[in-house]
Formats: structure tokens, C-alpha cells, sequence
């Protein structure tokens, strides 16, 4: 049942009506506060209209009550925001991902933060979006902010006001009805069976470890946290497999730390070329010597790849190590070339990174008629909709190739 109390002027003429309803009791039986409304009675109203226009606003209001469709009307984007950050914490959400939503909404708060959730619409978020794309900057270049950076911002901001539709605080999630820009689809970064090749042979230049982290990412397709996640008993040397269900990560707040794969698909075991374990088995003959002789000065933490004194390593080296094997051996090459004729000075190494050579691998397997099931599985993609949206235009050259040899097979040969 509705309280209602009437509001009057210095006249005393009714003005408006304040209607409350019961909410009920939280678990400690202490009284919640009441949902409320105004309603507002129009000057050239007669006492007949005023009545029947209350009835009805208060019957509406009381069934919207009961939905639960009543937003909170005072709960600003910024403290709901917080709420809901913390609460995707406690239900186990990634820490990275955590940590991204919170560097994205240093952006998002000051624009919109002090918006109440039941006043936010689709053109503020267009403003924003529009905003970001003129004066949002990039820390680490500089520039405006890409398209993708700012679908990002998007996509945080509709996850935040999704839980607030959830949770029926407010009738619509903002955000998706809302423009963010388009994003032109890139096609995946990979290098030449030349370049490859390439690189194996300057790698044969390398320490053990170096080789063992370098072969692995060509002829795997890990990733460069589930590389420096691998442990040693992850490695069945005797069947030529390797399995993955461990990521190694970084970030200021915890330091170097392990997580589990990015999805529950990257959990996966993999066969993998005998030279390249014919490598790892010499690279941990070494390992075990210097394990021996550090003693007890050497932290066992089984982790493949490890600093001198056996703790972890942080994820960057990887990518650190292969700027610094490109710029090294680009600098020999040029040497080199210097006293060659142009038509035989030798190919300059492209820039190389650890996805670099994930892409390489899916592309060579796709190219060379491996089904995209296995390709995807043996990448750990959470869906192979995803590896052939990845890799769509390879699978287009793959069709093509498939055609022409459709086409030697059957008619060439018909006509011979």
C-alpha cells in the first residue's frame, strides 16, 4: 500500500503529491528505504482531474515496484562503476582485465562519472566517443586515440550498465544503443617461410635458451605468457608433447604472477618437432649444471625459463629478446652487404614479436591444407569461428590454391 502526502505552496494550494512505497526489510530486519516519486499536479487541473491522475500514477508506480523496473535515481555512474569493478574481482575475473577496465575508465569517469544511471543516454556515450577520438591521447605515442582503443572504452562502459540492467536499476543498457566507431579488421601480422628460415639460421648463434624460447614460438604457436609459464613437467620428453594450462604475467600491483590460460580451450596438449626437443633436452642438461651449482642460492620454481638464479622471468624479456636479435643481426647483415653486389646482398630480418610468430604458424598450416579444427585447437582459441575470422584471408588463398589443384587434377588432365 502507496503513503501518499500532499506538498503545498506559501498559499496553500497542493502543488504535488509524494508517494512512497514499502520496499521491505534486509536480512538483519532492518527497514530499507522506500521506493519514491513525485507527482506533480498541473495549475489548471480540477480536484476531480487531480484525483483520478493521482489514482492512476500511483497503481502504475506501485506495479513498477513490484517488477522491480524502479531505477536508482540516485546512483551515479562513478560509484556504480566502483561497484561493479569490485564485484567482478570477487567473482574471479582476470586480473588483467581488471586492470585494463581501470585504466580505461580514467577516461571514461570524467566525462561521464557524475551522470546518475537512470539519466545516461546513447548521446551522451556518442559524445564521449567523439570526444576521445579529438583530444584522448595515448601515453605511449602520443597520437589520438585509435578507433579500437576507443571500442574499448565502449565496451566497458556497456559491461558496467549491463550489470546495472541486470540488477533492474535502470530499463536499458546506454550503451547498446549507442555509435561506437567501426574498426577496420587488420589482417594478421606473419613472416615468409624465407624469413623464417632466416632467423633459424642466426639462431643457431644463440644460447641454449634463447634457441629453446625462440623454436618453441615458431613451431608452436604458444603464446608468450603460456612460454614463460611452461614447466618442466609439462614437457613429455618421451612422447614429443607439451602441455599448456599455466600463463606467466606482470603487473605493478602483484609483480610477476601465474594465471591460468586465457580461456579454458588455451588449456591444451601439443605435439612438437623432435629437433626442437632435441634442443629443450640440451638446454636442460644446462639448466640442471647450473642448478647443481648455485645449490641452495637457486630458487626451485620448475619454471622452463628462468632468471640465473631460477626465479621466473618476466613476460617482456621474450619480446625484449626479439627486438634486440633483430637489430643485432641486421647490423651484421648490413656490415655485410657493404662490400656485396646488390643482387647478392642478403635480406634484411623483418621486425620480429612472439604473436608474430603465432600468425606464421597458422598461416603455414592453413596454406599447406591443415583443417581449420586442428589449427584452431592446436592455437587454443576458445572457437574455430574465431581462428577463421583471424585468418580469413588466408583461408581464401588456401580455397584458391584448392581450386587450381581441383582444376590440374581433374580437367588438365582430362585434356592431356
Amino acid at each position: 500500500m502507496a503513503n501518499i502526502q500532499e506538498r503545498k505552496n506559501k498559499e496553500g494550494k497542493i502543488i504535488s503529491y509524494s508517494i512512497r512505497v514499502h520496499k521491505g526489510r534486509d536480512a538483519n530486519g532492518k527497514q530499507l528505504k522506500p521506493y519514491a516519486m513525485t507527482f506533480k499536479v498541473e495549475p489548471n487541473w480540477s480536484e476531480r482531474k487531480i484525483q483520478t491522475e493521482l489514482k492512476k500514477a500511483v497503481v502504475l508506480f506501485e506495479e513498477q515496484c513490484k517488477k522491480g523496473l524502479i531505477a536508482d535515481n540516485k546512483q551515479t555512474f562513478e560509484r556504480y562503476s566502483n561497484y561493479v569493478i569490485s564485484l567482478k574481482e570477487r567473482t574471479g575475473v582476470k586480473h588483467r582485465t581488471i586492470i585494463r577496465y581501470k585504466e580505461l575508465l580514467k577516461r571514461i569517469i570524467p566525462a561521464i562519472g557524475h551522470f546518475k544511471l537512470s539519466e545516461l543516454k546513447p548521446q551522451h556515450l556518442n559524445a564521449l566517443y567523439e570526444q576521445l577520438a579529438k583530444e584522448g591521447l595515448n601515453k605511449n605515442t602520443g597520437k589520438t586515440l585509435s578507433n579500437k582503443t576507443i571500442l574499448e572504452h565502449h565496451r566497458v562502459i556497456r559491461t558496467i550498465l549491463a550489470q546495472a540492467e541486470k540488477e533492474l536499476l535502470i530499463p536499458y543498457n546506454a550503451a547498446a544503443k549507442a555509435t561506437p566507431p567501426k574498426v577496420e579488421k587488420k589482417e594478421a601480422n606473419y613472416l615468409q617461410i624465407e624469413d623464417v628460415e632466416n632467423i633459424l639460421f642466426y639462431l643457431a648463434n644463440e644460447p641454449l635458451k634463447q634457441q629453446a624460447f625462440v623454436n618453441l614460438l615458431i613451431f608452436t604457436g604458444f603464446r608468450r605468457g603460456e612460454i614463460m609459464g611452461l614447466k618442466w613437467d609439462k614437457i613429455d620428453f618421451k612422447n614429443n608433447l607439451i602441455t599448456i594450462d599455466t600463463n606467466l604475467l606482470y603487473s605493478k600491483e602483484r609483480g610477476i604472477y601465474e594465471d591460468t590460460p586465457k580461456t579454458e580451450q588455451s588449456k591444451r596438449t601439443i605435439s612438437v618437432p623432435i629437433q626442437v626437443m632435441n634442443i629443450l633436452k640440451a638446454y636442460r642438461k644446462e639448466y640442471n649444471t647450473k642448478r647443481l651449482a648455485l645449490g641452495s642460492y637457486w630458487h626451485d620454481t620448475n619454471f622452463v625459463f628462468v632468471q640465473e638464479n631460477g626465479k621466473p622471468m618476466h613476460p617482456d624479456t621474450l619480446t625484449d629478446y626479439c627486438y634486440k636479435f633483430t637489430k643485432k643481426y641486421n647490423q651484421i647483415i648490413e656490415k655485410e652487404n657493404k662490400y656485396k653486389l646488390k643482387s647478392q646482398q642478403i635480406k634484411l630480418l623483418p621486425h620480429i614479436n612472439p604473436h608474430a610468430f603465432r600468425h606464421t604458424q597458422a598461416s603455414m598450416l592453413i596454406l599447406n591444407g591443415v583443417d581449420i579444427t586442428t589449427v584452431s585447437k592446436r592455437l587454443g582459441h576458445a572457437k574455430t569461428s574465431t581462428t577463421a575470422d583471424i585468418y580469413s584471408h588466408l583461408m581464401k588463398k588456401a580455397d584458391e590454391s584448392a581450386s587450381n589443384t581441383l582444376e590440374n587434377i581433374l580437367l588438365n588432365q582430362k585434356q592431356a
